[in-house]
């Protein structure tokens, strides 16, 4: 084995610690990779796959490999129950989740959108199972405090696509999902409080707030907004022909 030194591919691509620096290459073996440029260093992950390339016992994911074990003891067995993960296995679940983390982050900044939804979907799997299969509930709760920042990131994405296609009113929606997910989490875990001050939420209403400003709104929610307006400022007539408009609309719709 040949040791090199990394010397010269760091300089030629400096750490800024005010961003995320990441960047697609093409790998001696042909694959697409990524990488991160962090502070000691440069982190390479697989874009297909595991981040760091393996095959747990022959499959995909370590998720992969403990369905599959779900899958022939229910055959055996005729029932799940008796099932469960260990805490080793489930040290390396989370370990497994850091890595599909990582590369989720990097495709974010890279504006690979359905790539963040797909590994952010992989973790919300792993965290699911864990929460179901987990012997100690401790190991499953370890994993749990990452789920509103993994629905953020999911809905995000979700809805980035949507305004890549030109829908944003589906980008709207997957963003109201995301806040509505977040908030049952918090529910669940008995803090709903906190979700209002949560930095999820945060930055869902702020992406919100900023769509919601450039979505046209339907033609009959801007007729009850003017009539909302002409009844508080006394303008009785208008306040009358809006609502005969609005009455109009509705019967020709139901018609």
């Amino acid at each position: 084995m040949s040791f090199v030194d990394l010397k010269e591919a760091l300089l030629d691509w400096p750490y800024d610690s005010d961003k995320i620096s990441v960047r697609k290459i093409r790998g001696t073996d042909g694959a697409v990779k990524i990488q991160q440029r962090v502070e000691l260093g440069i982190v390479q992950m697989f874009s297909e796959g595991r981040p760091d390339g393996t095959r747990p016992h022959g499959h995909d994911s370590f998720l992969g490999y403990h369905r599959h074990r779900l899958a022939e003891y229910e055959k055996r067995n005729g029932s799940v129950v008796g099932f469960g993960l260990t805490g080793e296995e489930c040290r390396v679940l989370r370990e497994e989740a850091s890595q599909y983390y990582r590369r989720y982050v990097a495709n974010f900044v890279l504006e690979d959108y359905p790539l963040v939804v797909e590994d952010t979907q992989h973790n919300l799997d792993l965290l699911d199972f864990a929460h179901e299969h987990a012997f100690d509930e401790e190991d499953a709760r370890k994993l749990e405090v990452f789920r509103p920042y993994i629905l953020m990131m999911n809905a995000r994405a979700q809805a980035h696509i949507a305004l890549k296609e030109g829908h944003p009113n589906s980008a709207l929606a997957h963003i109201n999902r995301g806040l509505l997910s977040i908030q049952d989490v918090f529910e669940e875990q008995g803090e709903p409080e906190a979700f209002d001050r949560s930095d999820e939420a945060r930055i869902l209403r702020n992406m919100r707030s900023k769509l919601a400003s450039e979505v046209p709104s339907h033609p009959k929610a801007r007729l009850k907004e003017r009539l909302r307006r002409a009844i508080e400022e006394e303008r009785f007539e208008e306040a009358a022909r809006l609502r005969d408009e609005l009455d109009s609309g509705e019967a020709s719709a139901e018609a």
